[in-house]
């Protein structure tokens, strides 16, 4: 990074223009301290997920020292498996999160590689010229933190996911005294979750929901009833556990996310009250008003327990007519379309659906306009710099901020170098922050050629023809489409091949071949696209082979 790397930098390669994909990189005099490596999510065009790309990482992997990690949920460790073996760091993290990321590792056989040290509350990580402490927020997965960094230039609070909750049913309160103590020292910068700035106040508690839950079960004496969420939220767990055994149901979980995070959670000294959750194999041998069904895929994931339920594709539950399926989750920014589909899905399968526009059945882990005021007041911070959401909710936590009366405000995008020495954070320069996604077992960027031609695949069609060319002759041999014609269409795509064989000895007869018959082929390609365009409103992806 030349001169913009010097002094303190932040700098964001993902989670500053979307939700999800959180990964930040703090320099400090060449040296990097990297916070949290996630994943977002991405059906389209094959694609399974999508990361961060690592180039710039790789170009720099000598300067950096370690990898923080805030918490266990996947926007922020999911993209560790891709990424670590290129980078190859220490990783430091609270218990859960380190048996969630060596869970994760074990899948790719890196769990006995990857170096992961566990840390302690009240402990400063030494690391080059950075200390690091973790401090604990509530959030909706076990052990969160928010991290405050100490360098010679000043102290950095990055907030990771939080919320204030005076009384979670879940793990202890976000340690306000702690951050506060911070503030007192003076906080150079606060960078700060924006992922719930559009709600203005505090949307009620886990509490709130388990009392809600409760209720809602109990309402529906005869029906089978399903819950779907997010698998690692725990307390959303324990509060199903709960509602099902107030109702005298068992609780049913679908998924293998599920069975996982239940062992994880076992693991590190949660749910040692709780039963073992019964298999989705037991589900069809029990009274159905007898059984609470939790099940993965509240965001409308295509490979979903949920998603498989919804279509009839799941190899041993099948849906009824007056079963119930309570969404107990919030709609993530740019899932909507999935979620609908797969509520329409349900609704014509005769399940009726409860969402939280209905009832109280989702409490974010996130915090709303006054959970931020009340952290501004805590830690009262010399700059701003807001993240972990897309533009929309970072320009809106800045002028959240600037109402306040915070003055030095920065709002960034992935791959900015944001120089916060001295007293107002400024852009020193960008470096690249490409997106990359996850197909099949290979790393493509999104922005490639791969997806492009996939994209253009999908929108319009394809045609393959071949000609045959000797001695100056041009003759059309045959021609296939995909995603061009009805099979009812035969009689219209008879005339287009007679159009384009007549078209084709018109105007190719006497043509240069050029080198390996490529000239012919532009032309063939621009030809056969002029046709369809005429005939059917659009220009495919034309293959063109010659034999002589």
């Amino acid at each position: 990074m030349s001169k913009q790397g010097e002094g303190l930098n932040f700098i964001p390669l993902g989670g500053c223009s979307e939700i999800g994909m959180n990964l930040y990189v703090y320099v400090y005099n060449d040296q990097w301290i990297l916070v949290d490596m996630g994943m977002g999510f991405d059906g389209n065009f094959g694609r399974e997920l999508i990361i961060p790309s690592p180039e710039e990482l790789i170009k720099n992997k000598s300067k950096i020292k370690a990898l923080f990690v805030t918490h266990s949920h996947e926007d922020h460790i999911g993209a560790i498996p891709y990424i670590w073996p290129k980078i190859e760091c220490p990783i430091y993290a609270r218990s859960f999160a380190a048996e969630m990321i060596r869970d994760k590792l074990s899948q790719f056989d890196l769990d006995k590689r990857v170096p992961i040290i566990r840390v302690s509350l009240n402990k400063k990580i030494e690391v080059g010229d950075f200390s690091v402490e973790f401090i604990h927020v509530a959030h909706s997965t076990p052990e969160s933190s928010a991290l405050a960094i100490t360098t010679p230039d000043g102290i950095i609070l990055h907030s990771g996911d939080w919320r204030i909750d005076d009384d979670p049913v879940f793990g202890s309160k976000t340690e306000e005294e702690k951050l506060k103590k911070y503030g007192d020292m003076g906080v150079l910068a606060l960078v700060c979750d924006s992922t719930n700035v559009f709600k203005d106040q505090q949307q009620g508690t886990e509490i709130d929901v388990r009392r809600n839950l409760i209720e809602l079960v109990g309402k529906y004496k005869k029906n089978r009833i399903f819950v779907t969420c997010f698998a690692s939220n725990l307390a959303r767990l324990e509060s199903c556990y709960v509602a099902a055994k107030e109702n005298g149901r068992q609780l049913v979980v679908v998924g293998r996310s599920l069975k996982k995070i239940e062992r994880i959670a076992k693991l590190s000294g949660y749910f040692s009250e709780i039963p073992a959750f019964l298999d989705e194999r037991k589900a069809n041998s029990l009274d159905p008003s007898k059984v609470l069904l939790v099940c993965t895929g509240s965001q409308g994931e295509s490979n979903s327990a949920l998603s498989k339920i919804a279509n009839d594709a799941h190899k041993s539950i099948r849906l009824k007519k007056d079963d119930i399926m309570i969404f107990s989750s919030r709609v993530i920014p740019g899932n909507e379309k999935a979620v609908i589909d797969i509520q329409n899905s349900l609704a014509e399968r005769g399940v009726r659906i409860i969402t939280s526009l209905d009832c109280k059945i989702h409490a974010s882990g996130h915090p709303s306009q006054e959970e931020l005021e009340h952290l501004y007041d805590l830690i009262r911070p010399n700059m701003l710099i807001p993240i972990h959401g897309g533009k929309l909710h970072l320009h809106k936590h800045a002028e959240i901020a600037e109402e306040y009366g915070i003055k030095n405000i920065l709002i960034p995008e992935d791959g900015d170098v944001i120089r916060l020495s001295g007293g107002k954070p400024e852009i020193a320069g960008g470096i690249s922050a490409r997106t990359l996604a996850v197909d099949g077992n290979k790393l493509i960027p999104l922005d490639g050629a791969v997806y492009r031609q996939r994209e253009a695949l999908s929108s319009n069609g394809v045609a393959s023809v071949c000609l045959k060319c000797s001695r100056g002759l041009v003759k059309l041999l045959n021609m296939t489409c995909w995603g061009l014609f009805e099979e009812s269409e035969r009689i219209e795509m008879t005339d287009i091949q007679n159009d384009l064989a007549s078209e084709i000895k018109l105007s190719l007869d006497g043509a240069q071949m050029g080198k390996s018959g490529d000239k012919l082929k532009s032309q063939a390609e621009k030809l056969i696209k002029t046709i369809f365009l005429d005939a059917r409103g659009k220009k495919p992806v034309v293959i063109v082979h010659i034999v002589e």
